[in-house]
């Protein structure tokens, strides 16, 4: 499949995900470190998942001079409503590695009960063309925080994400199953379908 999309994030895992999701819906992508050296993003500042999309983006369409993939997202637990969300990794530090988020999220709610560990995982996808045109989608997917770290078919917050209907995490579950029902990989269909639209 030829590669006509590039993904605008300097995290290696976090692309590698949403070239799946993509993938998943036939649209290919890959990281844009794969054609072009490291861009410096703005700092992000606000509190919306569709601005900071949309800067990445339109800020690497700019510097690039061809379209790209950016994405934006959090993990929201009412237990802790003063933490995470849009502002995830400035809260648990950019640099800190997705085990580590994780323990600190499982230290935080130690004394939380069960039924009271629920999340929502949030995906916002944002296109921006050198000539200005963009377009955006948004996912979520509920669930609870699990007691520990489960599964290895993926990493971050899906060895966390406890889903009912599955009676597993996100990380138990092979990408066939995983991918359409992930924030990110719902967010996907999403793009795609718009994209398929501007074509048609």
């Amino acid at each position: 499949m030829t590669i006509n999309w590039v993904i605008a994030s300097n995290n290696r895992g976090k692309s590698h995900d949403l070239a799946l999701c993509l993938a998943y819906y036939g649209l290919a992508a890959e990281n844009y470190l794969s054609q072009a050296s490291r861009l410096v993003f703005p700092t992000e500042t606000t509190t919306s998942y569709v601005e900071n999309a949309l800067t990445k983006a339109e800020f690497a369409a700019q510097q690039l001079q061809r379209p790209v993939i950016a994405d934006d997202s959090g993990i929201e637990l009412p237990a802790l409503p003063d933490i995470l969300g849009v502002t995830t990794a400035r809260d648990l530090g950019e640099q800190t590695s997705g085990g580590d988020r994780n323990a600190e999220i499982l230290a935080a709610l130690q004394a939380v009960p069960a039924a009271q560990r629920q999340a929502v995982m949030r995906s916002t996808l944002a296109v921006a063309w050198p000539d200005g045109r963009s377009l955006t989608t948004q996912a979520t997917v509920t669930g609870f925080i699990a007691e520990n770290q489960i599964g290895n078919y993926s990493g971050g917050f899906d060895r966390l994400f406890w889903l009912p209907q599955f009676g597993r995490t996100l990380a138990e579950l092979p990408d066939q199953w995983r991918l359409p029902v992930t924030h990110r990989g719902q967010a996907a269909r999403k793009l795609v379908e718009q994209l398929k639209q501007m074509k048609g």
